[in-house]
């Protein structure tokens, strides 16, 4: 879901300019090489009364916002676009196309400037229903105040049209704030599920309205209570990737790995298809990797390395175009998949992991070629770094472990700077997920520096391990953790460390509910098990270890 809008793009795209834009300007280089977008079965629901000249327009745009709110924006965009073929001046296409370009990719920029300054101009020349320039200035307030406003102004509409349920969706999608750290909603939250539940009284198997539902509750960390819903949703419309990302989602938050593997394999399956129909490549499916990096941390979370690896190896060598390296697919490889077999390894942890972790990085050949173009470099130092702060810590190199240290603190404040530079170039997304990775192994790399003095009961390690866990938040976007490690598990045995075993559970208990069924915090349950000895409490962990692998 999108976490960034672009906030004072009003001035930056200078609606109203003395010059209209012409409609080519919305057209993406590569979806004018892309096949032709061809009108097929997806996720239905939303049907309203287009204004154009052209029938042909009018399918296209439903089908457009069809996708729209089935999760689709690139296919979604390409209706749309197919649409302003037909007719230049559909007002609803322009909607269409500003919205499917929300995401602060640079490599939309001109696109977004073009549909917001041509849908004004349209506006003033008179197009469009009273309805239709309703959604526009509904957009405008997006751009000029932020979700907020742009939440009250689909609601105000839609007080006028009320047989529009579109506007409402809108409405509970801008309106939605997330949850506490304890799972329950914030008030904004609790205000856009209200919307959908008074939908959904009248249309309970409505996939437009369950979707709708799951994807503003998809940061919820009481995931269980919808994972029906999203197995429903599922059958309900089979094959449909956005749909099985999000099943996928849900089961892996639920602990329900191997489910959640199976459902990221079909999904990348469907996606791979697409493309190959579609003449797209992975340059404008980041759906796909990012699906694949789901389906690799999901193998791992069952304890299925050796497929995770594989999955991780394998993404790492998809080629990406040297014509689109300012592309979305291109930094979802960067930053997700080009680091997803080091975070892997250094979550399993065994001897020589480690070394393997940083054979698997990138080469300074590739990351010269990216830095033009990304500040991902950045987050492969901070990786390197860290690697190199675990050896030392291994061979018992206090003098290097010492300026590691110091060394991995200056690079998370050298980081910060940053994030302006990553915003401009369109992936502050992944910037934010990398600089919380970092904070992270800089607190745990500092609490394993306390655990391996003479003094490890002090404390200091339980600060360290204590900040690490504060920063692993649940995960955004529909995307796994960055960190991969539960950080309640080296919280928990620090505990242990000190013999105190009730607070050591408690930490593992305390994880498990973040990373339900968590084969590390589990096998790290079991063993203060054994040490404690419990030994009914040890067979159940055991009983579970083995359901999450898959033993009988």
């Amino acid at each position: 879901m999108r976490i960034i809008v672009m906030m004072g793009f009003l001035g930056m795209c200078a609606w109203g300019a003395e010059e209209t834009p012409p409609v080519e300007d919305m057209f993406l280089p590569n979806v004018k090489s892309a096949q032709k977008v061809m009108l097929s079965p997806v996720p239905s629901g939303i049907s309203m009364a287009i204004s154009s000249s052209s029938e042909d327009a009018q399918k296209h745009v439903l089908q457009g916002l069809n996708l729209i709110h089935g999760g689709w924006d690139f296919e979604a965009y390409r209706h749309f676009t197919e649409a302003l073929k037909h007719d230049p001046e559909c007002l609803m296409a322009h909607f269409g196309v500003t919205f499917c370009m929300l995401e602060s990719d640079a490599a939309y920029l001109k696109a977004r400037m073009a549909a917001a300054e041509r849908a004004l101009a349209l506006i003033e020349e008179g197009m469009g229903t009273e309805l239709e320039r309703g959604y526009i200035y509904a957009m405008a307030k997006l751009l000029d105040e932020g979700p907020n406003s742009a939440a009250d102004t689909f609601g105000l509409v839609a007080k006028k049209f009320p047989q529009d349920q579109q506007l409402k969706l809108f409405e509970a999608y801008f309106r939605r704030s997330g949850f506490d750290d304890y799972g329950s909603p914030k008030p904004e939250q609790e205000t856009a599920q209200e919307i959908l539940k008074s939908l959904m009284k009248s249309q309970p198997d409505s996939p437009l309205l369950m979707h709708s539902w799951l994807m503003i509750r998809a940061e919820n960390l009481q995931m269980g209570d919808d994972l029906l819903m999203a197995r429903k949703l599922c059958q309900l419309v089979p094959d449909y990737p956005p749909y099985l990302h999000l099943l996928g989602h849900y089961e892996w938050r639920c602990g329900n790995h191997r489910e959640a593997a199976t459902a990221f394999s079909r999904t990348g399956e469907l996606y791979l298809a697409w493309m190959k129909n579609s003449s797209i490549g992975i340059a404008d499916c980041p759906e796909w990797i990012r699906a694949e990096v789901y389906r690799a941390v999901a193998l791992a979370s069952s304890g299925d390395y050796d497929s995770a690896l594989a999955v991780a190896k394998a993404l790492a060598k998809v080629p990406i175009p040297p014509d689109r390296m300012k592309s979305p697919g291109a930094r979802m490889m960067w930053w997700e998949a080009y680091t997803l077999e080091t975070r892997l390894l250094l979550r399993r942890g065994r001897p020589g992991d480690v070394a393997l972790a940083k054979a698997s990085m990138p080469t300074k050949e590739s990351v010269k070629a990216m830095t033009p173009v990304s500040k991902v470099a950045y987050f492969y130092q901070g990786l390197a770094m860290m690697m190199e702060g675990k050896t030392a810590l291994a061979e018992k190199n206090l003098k290097r472990v010492e300026e590691i240290q110091q060394a991995l603190a200056m690079h998370v404040q050298l980081m910060d700077p940053v994030r302006r530079d990553a915003a401009k170039l369109g992936e502050i997304s992944h910037y934010v997920r990398a600089y919380t990775f970092m904070e992270i192994a800089n607190l745990e790399y500092k609490g394993d520096v306390a655990m391996s003095k003479a003094d490890a009961k002090s404390t200091a390690a339980y600060n360290w391990y204590s900040g690490a866990r504060e920063r692993q938040l649940l995960s955004s976007r529909m995307m796994p953790p960055i960190s991969l490690l539960p950080m309640s598990v080296p919280l928990g045995r620090y505990y242990e460390s000190k013999s105190n075993f009730d607070r050591a559970k408690e930490m593992y208990d305390e994880g498990l509910q973040y990373w339900p069924r968590d084969l590390s915090l589990l096998q790290a349950m079991k063993q203060l098990q054994i040490t404690t000895k419990d030994v009914a409490g040890a067979a159940a962990t055991e009983a579970l270890i083995r359901e999450v692998v898959g033993e009988k």
